[in-house]
């Protein structure tokens, strides 16, 4: 017999709001083992605690799972907290004496952090479209479980699911604040970014007929722009372009934004975008020569991509990270004139590095006292960087000199906003 489970979205970030697809895909996936599954969404609830508390006036669960997109805002500027929030929704719960479980990107960065500091009962990192069931029939048969932390990379999704999404979301109330109906590919990612939670994490790849299923239930439906909530498209340039002809073939009505690592990539990739209606491009770059290196790709790789990109119609915006650890100024001022010349819709600079726990940066800024007077607050031994702190070596009137008025260029999070939106 299945368990009766309520799924909570707490995320109220709304600069654009964002469809829960990971809640979605995890209901697929426990209802296909026969388990009960209510979603509660919370992002537009003008009081989040309240209508949490009329969900359980009025059903009782046997489980909760709260998935945590973000910490904080991740930017330097206008930056806010959520786990504060989190916390009263989490408190609540546990009066009802029902165990929580917590998963999501978020969680995923920080997984020891943030079980303790929110006091709940368990957690998955990664994906937890098998693992979660997995836990379910442990957790049914009340043997001791040893762990609080389950290790959802290791097993990877799902990819016999075929999702029908849209049911259990309001997406109009989405729509309607600009936001745009998200899909997914494959999880994971093999870059080495040394201040990415995500870095080297197993690649695991859904099946290009039920992706392209997914996307025509939702065409069908009358939704036509789409984002790729992907880390990065082009993980397999094979996938990809495989996933690219099966799109093509289908001819869709629908437009489509997506993020991209500069490699791996050929001319066939940007024909096949073209042709499959993506419209927008956003690459992620870094300034730091070391992490072009350690990712494999050069000034010349990011000169051919903006060039396929131009002759094949599709917008690109830059993501540019600058100012590493070590990195001198002459590299960002290189790569600024770089972008003058190669010129693509916009060029977003973030300067500011949100350290978190567990990736090379914060190893880094731990093991050189030098670098702590580049941090946004005082650092001590005991900390454990839950709360949002930075690091940045450069001040705003440093990149201001080097862009020069250039209105390419805009400094990432003044504004709240994604690229889609400029």
């Amino acid at each position: 017999m299945g368990l009766k489970i309520l799924l909570v979205n707490p995320n109220n970030m709304k600069s654009p709001p964002v469809i829960p697809i990971g809640l979605e895909y995890l209901a697929t996936a426990l209802e296909k083992n026969d388990h009960i599954v209510d979603i509660l969404d919370l992002c537009f609830s003008s009081s989040p605690i309240e209508e949490l508390k009329n969900v359980f006036y009025k059903e009782m669960y046997d489980i909760v799972g709260l998935t945590i997109r973000n910490i904080d805002t991740c930017h330097y500027f206008y930056n806010e907290f959520y786990l504060v929030e989190f916390k009263k929704l989490i408190d609540f719960i546990k009066k009802q004496e029902i165990p929580i479980i917590l998963g999501g990107a978020g969680f995923s960065a920080m997984p020891n952090e943030i079980l303790e500091y929110l006091q709940a009962d368990f957690g998955i990192v990664g994906p937890g479209e098998i693992i979660f069931p997995k836990f379910l029939e442990l957790w049914k048969k009340k043997g001791k479980i040893t762990s609080k932390i389950f290790d959802g990379w290791k097993e990877g999704i799902d990819n016999t699911l075929v999702h029908k999404r849209g049911a259990k979301i309001n997406y109009q109330k989405y729509i309607s604040n600009e936001g745009i109906v998200g899909f997914s590919t494959h999880v994971g990612c093999m870059n080495q970014c040394p201040y990415c939670v995500e870095a080297s994490t197993k690649l695991s790849y859904k099946k290009v007929e039920n992706i392209i299923d997914e996307l025509e239930f939702l065409v069908n439906q009358g939704y036509a722009h789409f984002h790729l909530c992907d880390s990065e498209f082009n993980s397999s340039l094979k996938f990809s372009i495989e996933f690219l002809e099966a799109l093509v073939n289908k001819s869709l009505e629908m437009k489509w934004a997506l993020y991209m690592k500069p490699t791996p990539y050929n001319e066939r990739l940007f024909e096949l975008l073209h042709k499959s209606n993506a419209y927008l491009i956003t690459l992620v770059v870094d300034s730091d020569k070391l992490i072009q290196a350690t990712n494999n790709y050069s000034y010349k790789d990011l000169a051919k991509i903006i060039d396929y990109c131009n002759n094949y119609n599709i917008e690109v915006a830059i993501d540019l990270l600058t100012g590493y650890p070590y990195e001198t100024i002459e590299s960002t001022k290189e790569m600024i004139e770089f972008f003058k010349e190669h010129r693509t819709k916009s060029v977003g600079i973030n300067y500011y590095y949100r350290i978190y726990k567990h990736t090379v940066l914060e190893k880094t800024i731990v093991n050189d006292p030098a670098l702590h007077k580049n941090l946004s607050r005082d650092y001590s031994e005991e900390e454990n960087f839950l709360r949002p702190i930075f690091f940045s070596k450069y001040e705003q009137q440093d990149i201001e000199d080097l862009t020069a008025g250039d209105e390419l260029f805009h400094i990432a999070g003044v504004k709240p906003g994604v690229n889609y939106q400029l």
